[in-house]
């Protein structure tokens, strides 16, 4: 179908879209914080894999002596080829025919509220797999039409399941905690998780035990009383999570697991994050002159809306995109089964 600009070019259709992502987001509560978005004008990324983001100590120096010459990391080189994910929506002839004698500003209206379906739906399935990421410490996508698996090397004894499942009220949570964070800052030369992320189910739990009980009330200690106890033993705070999506099949399902929590550093402060990031490529679309997005702006989500020039005659929304998480460490995850 060619390009159909009548209404609205792609470049504009293309800024509406993506602010309505970053709204879509922002509302809804996205992992985006911990692999924030990252734009970049290629079809893959390359990094070190098993970088801890810590650099060897300068070495003091005699006066008038040189600078000692640091070693060079010795990561592993990887490259990741981004793929592809998008959607359309037709505007349906029967519509067309009704809105034929309408006003621009009518068929504009429509044809944003359609942008906003499937740029939504792009934004979703993003964050499904940043879930999967988060939990496996792999990139893994099994669908009816397209599948592929990319392991960021997580360390195997990062995948606990407590001693003492949380069902047990008299089990230490500050102990398995503790224990938990221990093997973390062994594996990261120090480094401590700064976050542990869990649903609400996960969270009850915490608070059922008998360390978090009120000795004159009975009752739970609040959220704030927990993380300062938590605090004080040197544990990381708490960052509920309970998205839930309707997913390719039709489903709906939980992005993150319920019955474990995750172990992460603080959510990247400035769009960074010595975790990773979720990267977003420039798609073939994105460079097509009848599209006219500028060179800057070409890495992202692009949208735009086609129209059949023969019968039957049927315009559609696309929106194309290319990109995925990727776990820079995936030492800096830790998944700690408690359900």
């Amino acid at each position: 179908m060619p390009l159909w600009t009548d209404v609205l070019e792609p470049a504009t259709l293309t800024g509406f879209a993506r602010a309505s992502v970053q709204a879509y987001e922002d509302k809804n509560g996205s992992l985006e914080r911990y692999l924030p978005n990252t734009h970049v004008d290629d079809t893959h990324v390359s990094f070190e894999l098993g970088e801890n983001g810590l650099r060897e100590a300068a070495e003091f120096r005699a006066f008038d002596a040189e600078p000692s010459i640091a070693r060079q990391a010795l990561g592993k080189g990887l490259k990741l080829e981004l793929p592809a994910l998008g959607q359309k929506l037709p505007i349906s002839e029967y519509r067309a025919l009704r809105m034929r004698n309408a006003s621009d500003d009518m068929y504009r209206k429509h044809i944003l509220q359609t942008t906003n379906q499937i740029v939504r739906a792009i934004a979703d399935r993003m964050e499904i797999l940043r879930g999967v990421v988060l939990d496996t410490g792999k990139a893994t996508v099994n669908q009816r039409n397209f599948s592929f698996s990319d392991d960021f090397g997580r360390p195997a004894e990062h995948n606990i399941t407590a001693p003492v499942l949380w069902s047990d009220n008299t089990a230490s949570r500050l102990d398995q905690l503790l224990d938990a964070v221990e093997l973390y800052e062994e594996t990261n030369n120090g480094t401590s998780p700064e976050r542990m992320l869990m649903s609400t189910r996960a969270y009850n739990l915490l608070r059922a035990g008998d360390e978090f009980v009120n000795q004159v009330t009975g009752r739970p200690l609040s959220r704030e009383d927990i993380n300062a106890l938590l605090a004080d033993e040197g544990l990381p705070q708490i960052d509920i999570y309970n998205r839930r999506i309707k997913n390719y099949e039709g489903t709906i399902s939980r992005v993150t697991k319920d019955d474990s929590i995750l172990f992460l550093p603080a959510p990247g402060a400035g769009g960074e994050s010595e975790l990773g990031a979720t990267y977003w490529g420039t798609t073939l679309t994105a460079t097509e002159l009848d599209w006219a997005i500028e060179d800057t702006e070409r890495a992202g989500i692009v949208a735009g809306v086609v129209k059949n020039d023969n019968v039957p005659v049927i315009a559609e929304v696309v929106a194309d995109a290319i990109g995925m998480p990727v776990l820079g460490n995936a030492a800096l995850t830790l998944a700690y089964k408690v359900i």
